[in-house]
């Protein structure tokens, strides 16, 4: 019994079809058919029902399908363990994040698990939110960091809560609205908006602040970046909302800031997918930033 059978049999299984199981796995359907019927032969047993629609495994079959799937979860669990042996470029991590992570020091973190791991490796790119979100899930990243979407409940993520700021309303001087001490979007409903582009996470919560509010809001411009929003309510084309986080990196330069009387929030999220492999030094990593969230 080679571990090749055993990975094309339980390919089989899952699929009930050889030709998808042998499209899976870029062999032919003849190679896959030999091994699946030489491992039968080898065991003097017959695995699968091959006269169904879709196939079906036999009792037999079934019970082996099991037992397969402990090897195959113990050989790559083998693998990853002796991945610590291997040469340090071997353990990069791969992290995405959003650009402005309030005040998570990142990078202290970082430094921090090298002093326990010097063979880590980090790799660090920036992207939106929803870019992220797609990016974990193809496996392209090991852990994210952003700004949760309103369904971040339906990914099969794992999810480290950061922290959760408050959006601000920004209006240009002089504007009515700015002598409150807190703006109502009630009030606000005829007003021109600037907002962010729809691939940001912040435009699916704007938008949902502004229906809750009983309107569909004029948006007089999509732009992502805060500070060109910024720009754009500064020259007085409309009201924009801002994350407490940005105001730190952009200055308001004597533009009104006021909070919302209904609040809404930015929920920054460390995620990583809830069946990612097993990894040594991706899990001590995960560990180490559940500690130094203060996550139990």
């Amino acid at each position: 019994m080679l571990l090749k059978q055993i990975q094309y049999f339980l390919a089989v299984a899952e699929c009930r079809h050889f030709t998808r199981a042998a499209e899976r796995l870029f062999v032919s359907q003849s190679a896959l058919s030999q091994q699946i019927t030489k491992l039968e032969n080898d065991l003097n047993i017959q695995l699968i029902n091959r006269d169904t629609h879709p196939i079906e495994l036999t009792p037999a079959g079934e019970d082996f399908r099991r037992g397969a799937e402990r090897i195959l979860a113990d050989v790559n669990q083998l693998q990853e363990n002796m991945k610590q042996w291997q040469e340090p470029q071997k353990h990069t991590i791969h992290i995405g994040m959003i650009m402005g992570l309030g005040g998570m020091p990142l990078s202290d973190y970082l430094a921090e698990f090298n002093t326990s791991y010097p063979e880590a490796r980090f790799t660090l790119e920036h992207h939106l939110s929803k870019e992220l979100c797609k990016m974990l899930l193809d496996g392209q990243l090991d852990f994210a960091i952003f700004a949760a979407p309103q369904n971040i409940d339906t990914y099969p993520f794992e999810i480290l809560p950061i922290q959760q700021e408050p959006f601000l309303a920004l209006l240009p001087i002089d504007h009515p609205l700015a002598k409150g001490r807190c703006l109502d979007l009630v009030s606000a409903k005829d007003e021109p908006f600037i907002f962010p582009t729809p691939e940001n996470v912040s435009y699916d919560i704007f938008c949902a602040a502004c229906k809750a509010a009983g309107f569909k809001p004029d948006v007089v411009s999509y732009c992502s970046g805060a500070a060109n929003r910024m720009d754009l309510v500064k020259a007085g084309l409309g009201i924009t909302l801002i994350s407490e986080s940005a105001l730190h990196y952009h200055k308001a330069e004597g533009l009104p800031v006021l909070p919302l009387k209904h609040p809404i929030y930015k929920h920054t999220v460390a995620a990583r997918l809830t069946a990612a492999p097993p990894s040594f030094h991706k899990d001590a990593f995960w560990n180490h930033l559940k500690q130094k969230l203060g996550i139990q």
